[in-house]
């Protein structure tokens, strides 16, 4: 059960730290690009987009390494075993989807159980930031978006 719990930790500050590290990168690099302020929104989501898919990534193989290395528990239901169906499952936990096609048995409950709080707090952190850098980016009152303010056009 320790060494579950080092793993899990281990991993939230691995997704933590790599996340915050590209927040970093992309808050310091992306307003200085010259790029329309839609296109630079699109590229911050993109990214985001691939760094979600990268933290899921991370999980999944710990729990390709917990499962077939270390023996902290298995999985049942629909999981063949292979490096894609750990893959899934992280991908599942980690939006908090939780379809229930696989079941955790075993120690590796627990990495599952702080990988749903982890991958909820990185979403809401990237929502919070992509919200911040289209209001820094995007003047909606300036016509630069399609919307106009017919107020004070009148």
């Amino acid at each position: 059960m320790l060494l579950a719990i080092g793993i899990a930790l281990v991993l939230v500050l691995i997704t933590f730290s790599f996340h915050y590290r590209i927040l970093l990168w992309i808050g310091s690099s992306s307003f200085k690009l010259k790029f329309l302020p839609q296109t630079q929104v699109l590229g911050i989501v993109i990214v985001l987009f691939f760094v979600h898919v990268v933290e899921i990534g991370f999980y999944g193989i710990a729990y390709y390494v917990s499962v077939e290395w270390l023996g902290l528990g298995s999985f049942s239901g629909a999981l063949t075993n292979e490096p894609m169906s750990y893959l899934y499952y992280s991908g599942v936990i980690f939006t908090s989807l939780g379809l229930g096609d696989i079941y955790p048995q075993g120690h590796v409950r627990f990495i599952t159980a702080i990988e749903t709080l982890n991958g909820l707090l990185l979403i809401t952190w990237t929502a919070s930031f992509t919200f911040l850098a289209m209001s820094r980016l995007w003047h909606w009152n300036d016509g630069c978006c399609g919307t106009e303010d017919k107020e004070n056009k009148l």
